[in-house]
């Protein structure tokens, strides 16, 4: 996780135990071979050598043949049911890559730390407030993400014009941020805040642009709000979004997700009381994927904490963890 010079959140980086290496993510350079032209679709589906798939877009004059060997860049990573898109790789293809997260002060929290939580909640709620009042509202659908500025409970001085300006800015502010968190690009639509005029419009175009590259999102296209005070932005696509990393397709967390969420509750009571012993209760679901895929995870704790940890399936919603007798 890092933070702004508020401790606010700005960007996330979630390395999963079921990964395993095998995920393609954004900037990483790996061999691989054609496995199907599709001129239709305009490019190829790639094997690579990390093991899922990939999609690359060719030109029409590209003269590459099935099965043919090559290297490439991951420019996209998987999101919902679309695959990462790589690029060919050449010398004049430019770096890409995540934030260096080796760069910088580092801090390690023990399970369950409620600031790294609460930075997570703050990437998958569909409400957040502004610094000065008023709500921000992000909603992805299938095509796009809309956001809405709801102005309830907030106080301001001045010309209802110059109210709406001053929101419709922080609102800019706070927008940049919660896409870098989100891990969010494509179409975004923001609807200001009334009433604008022309010089408005401008302003909130200019903000919203220059708080977009201080968020080192760049290669955006923003247009001016509209009459009816929707503003536009198209951003790429870079890495899979927080919430198809943790949540399934319903927008519930994922099986994985509530056994590592139980884990963590667990590990943190074991770590707390070093003596006692402690049950945790997973949703049966979250308990089968324990069993099916992280069994390795049981024989980890079983490693660092003995026998004074018991883990089993139960028919609540969330986990729960209680001292065993």
């Amino acid at each position: 996780m890092l933070l702004d010079n508020a401790d606010r959140p700005v960007a996330l980086n979630l390395e999963r135990w079921s990964d395993q290496g095998q995920r393609l993510t954004f900037g990483l350079q790996t061999n691989g071979r054609i496995r199907a032209l599709r001129p239709d679709q305009g490019g190829a589906f790639i094997e690579t050598d990390t093991g899922p798939e990939a999609f690359m877009r060719l030109p029409n004059a590209h003269r590459l043949t099935e099965g043919q060997a090559v290297r490439v860049t991951i420019a996209s990573e998987a999101r919902g049911d679309k695959l990462p898109r790589a690029e060919l790789l050449n010398d004049k293809t430019p770096a890409k890559g995540q934030l260096v997260w080796s760069n910088g002060a580092t801090k390690d929290v023990a399970p369950g730390d409620p600031i790294v939580a609460a930075a997570f909640d703050e990437a998958l709620s569909s409400a957040l407030t502004l610094p000065r009042g008023g709500r921000l509202r992000i909603e992805r659908t299938h095509a796009l993400t809309s956001v809405d500025i709801d102005t309830a409970g907030r106080q301001g001085t001045g010309s209802a014009a110059s109210r709406a300006l001053q929101i419709n800015l922080e609102a800019c502010r706070e927008l940049a941020r919660q896409l870098k968190l989100r891990k969010l690009g494509g179409l975004v639509v923001l609807d200001c805040v009334a009433p604008l005029n022309a010089g408005s419009r401008q302003k909130i175009k200019d903000a919203m642009k220059s708080e977009l590259r201080a968020a080192d999102l760049t290669s955006s296209t923003i247009l001016a709000p509209s009459q009816l005070g929707l503003m536009e932005m198209s951003l790429p696509w870079r890495e899979t979004p927080i919430c198809d990393r943790l949540q399934n397709n319903n927008g519930d967390a994922s099986d994985e997700t509530l056994c590592l969420e139980g884990l963590r509750i667990l590990e943190q009571a074991a770590t707390q009381n070093r003596l006692d012993r402690y049950t945790l209760e997973l949703p049966e679901r979250a308990y089968d994927w324990l069993e099916k895929v992280g069994r390795p995870l049981k024989d980890l704790l079983a490693d660092k904490y003995g026998q004074r940890l018991t883990i089993q399936g139960f028919t609540k919603s969330k986990p729960s963890v209680y001292k065993s007798p």
